[in-house]
């Protein structure tokens, strides 16, 4: 199991036992990720009379992605193997991954057996509905004598200019790189590490970085690839503990991220690179995964209170110039969040 699975498993664990995080790439037994879903109460059809939050926003529950819009939502999939939606940029379409699994065989301390072997595919489907499209297939070469090629395409994230897709890659190693792939008939790959163990990719607004969390040293944090230049730059000066999830707001100017403090605790932050300007946005100990709203106004996240993960929202204000943020809103209905995957705000 990869390190970034070990820490967010832990993490979760403490922040709520309920929920089970983490994949389990490849078994002989087993090969399918755990969802980090909880038994009760029922999955809703549908919930209106919500918050109303300008846009649209995409979230996981059990394993399938729901979408919020107009104070109303209600579920896009169905399948309950799905996770880490991603929206374009004018909402319109969802891109997201799939856990699949296939008989196959793998060898194991030098003899062959039999295996479930796990992959994840990229899905696109536009928000409103409609039929689905696999962008890129974690099948990726069915062999006769069943050691199929596998990987797993984690946290997509489809470049300003809808051309390309950024995503994590894990070709059965337990690490995973970061790879760009043209949005084309016949997609292209360029790998943008070699034998990294990355994860979250995040757009900068103008499609030159792509921000990610790293998790090949000792501490997550935050590693930010500048595509024009080349090369990648971890960013320093973060308050002391682990930062992951990157997200940029509108403007460019801030990262939005999760610190894990304390051992156990996690709150979302924002960062200026220019002015190493630092600002904790909560300070409840149990909130992470947060993205900036279309116009910079507000972010959505994930926080778990009562032993429940609900979507909140929260109105900035004056926070990123020294004031403070407004009192977060939950917006779903304690039906149980997937926590490990953050949700996606578009307009």
């Amino acid at each position: 199991m990869a390190r970034r699975e070990v820490t967010f498993g832990v993490v979760a664990a403490l922040v709520v036992a309920a929920y089970a995080v983490g994949y389990a790439r490849v078994s002989p037994t087993l090969g399918s990720p755990v969802s980090a879903a909880t038994p009760t109460p029922t999955r809703p059809a549908e919930q209106t009379g919500v918050a109303k939050l300008p846009g649209t926003i995409a979230f996981m529950l059990r394993g399938d992605v729901y979408v919020l819009r107009n104070g109303r939502y209600a579920p896009l999939t169905s399948e309950g193997r799905n996770e880490q939606p991603f929206l374009s940029a004018d909402g319109s379409t969802l891109y997201f991954a799939r856990k699949e699994e296939i008989d196959g065989q793998r060898v194991v301390d030098g003899a062959v057996v039999n295996a479930q072997l796990g992959f994840t595919s990229i899905v696109r489907k536009g928000s409103g509905g409609g039929p689905e499209t696999i962008v890129l297939s974690g099948l990726r070469q069915k062999r006769p004598n069943g050691q199929h090629l596998v990987s797993w395409f984690l946290g997509p994230a489809v470049s300003p200019d809808g051309k390309r897709l950024a995503v994590a890659e894990d070709d059965g190693d337990g690490a995973a790189d970061l790879a760009l792939w043209t949005m084309a008939q016949t997609p292209v790959r360029t790998l943008l590490s070699q034998g990294s163990d990355l994860a979250d990719p995040a757009w900068s607004p103008d499609g030159t970085s792509i921000a990610a969390t790293t998790y090949t040293g000792l501490t997550p944090g935050i590693l930010v690839f500048d595509l024009t230049k080349g090369g990648a730059q971890r960013l320093a000066g973060l308050p002391e503990g682990g930062a992951y999830a990157p997200s940029y707001s509108p403007d460019g100017t801030w990262i939005l991220y999760t610190l894990r403090h304390d051992a156990t605790k996690n709150d979302v932050h924002a960062y200026d690179p220019t002015s190493k300007r630092d600002v904790a946005l909560t300070s409840d100990g149990a909130s992470w995964n947060a993205v900036f709203s279309p116009d910079g106004s507000q972010i959505a996240f994930l926080r778990e209170k009562d032993g429940t993960i609900d979507l909140y929202a929260m109105e900035l204000g004056d926070a990123l110039r020294g004031g403070a943020p407004k009192e977060a809103v939950k917006v779903t209905r304690g039906e149980g969040i997937d926590g490990s995957s953050r949700p996606s705000w578009a307009r």
